[in-house]
């Protein structure tokens, strides 16, 4: 039976600038939250299929994120 553990992790991710001014910033900050949320929610499938054929069985359950900070 498999040990469950819980993981905090830090990404670093780039997102383009939109402009200036504040509804730019509003949209950058929206672009990095759906591309934080699109890795994350890729992340067990990319994840368990590198590790299937292992001789030990690893594997990642699920992958969210919790906040975005800029």
């Amino acid at each position: 039976m498999a040990k469950r553990y819980w993981v905090n992790m830090t990404m670093e991710i780039y997102v383009d600038e939109q402009g200036c001014g504040p509804r730019s910033t509003i949209n950058e900050n929206k672009d990095a939250r759906w591309f934080a949320d699109t890795i994350a929610q890729k992340v067990p499938k990319m994840v368990n299929k590198e590790f299937r054929f292992s001789e030990r069985e690893y594997s990642v359950n699920d992958c969210s994120v919790n906040y975005l900070e800029d």
